[in-house]
């Protein structure tokens, strides 16, 4: 099992998204992968997460998406997130999207992807996790709440 800190580093963490829409923001929330050593091919990684279109999803009053690509471009599991103070338009749900995971998997880590990702959608339906991310004051912090709550589960 591999730990949300370990998927997740604070330096792929923005707090202040600055698009308006949603794959503006799923796009702002990917350039954080880039240069990073575990993505082999920058390129692909963007076609990969451009083309699923991710989704949004309501929880406690806040929009969430969680965008990902399926992709031999990665070689390990990747991820990075958003947080947007304004809200983002979302063409899915009513409520603005305020928080944004985007993800790369490479194919051997599907189980562990829906699991990491089943998780963060579990914890951001917590009232009180929510709330936290949603105040964090720091990426290091945001992505603590995140591993803390993991071990909860």
């Amino acid at each position: 099992m591999i730990p949300i800190s370990e998927i997740l580093l604070p330096s792929h963490v923005n707090l202040a998204i600055a698009a308006g829409d949603q794959s503006g923001a799923v796009l702002e929330v990917l350039g954080q992968l880039r240069g990073d050593p575990r993505v082999l091919d920058w390129e692909a990684l963007h076609a990969a997460v451009v083309e699923r279109n991710a989704p949004a999803l309501a929880a406690g009053g806040v929009g969430i998406c969680i965008a990902h690509g399926r992709t031999n471009a990665v070689q390990s599991l990747v991820m990075a997130a958003g947080r947007s103070t304004a809200g983002i338009r979302s063409p899915q749900i009513g409520e603005k999207v305020r928080l944004v995971f985007v993800a790369g998997i490479p194919s051997a880590l599907d189980a562990e992807y829906l699991r990491i990702v089943g998780a963060i959608a579990r914890l951001c339906r917590e009232a009180r996790t929510l709330d936290q991310l949603l105040a964090a004051a720091d990426a290091k912090t945001f992505v603590d709440l995140l591993a803390v709550g993991e071990t909860r589960l």
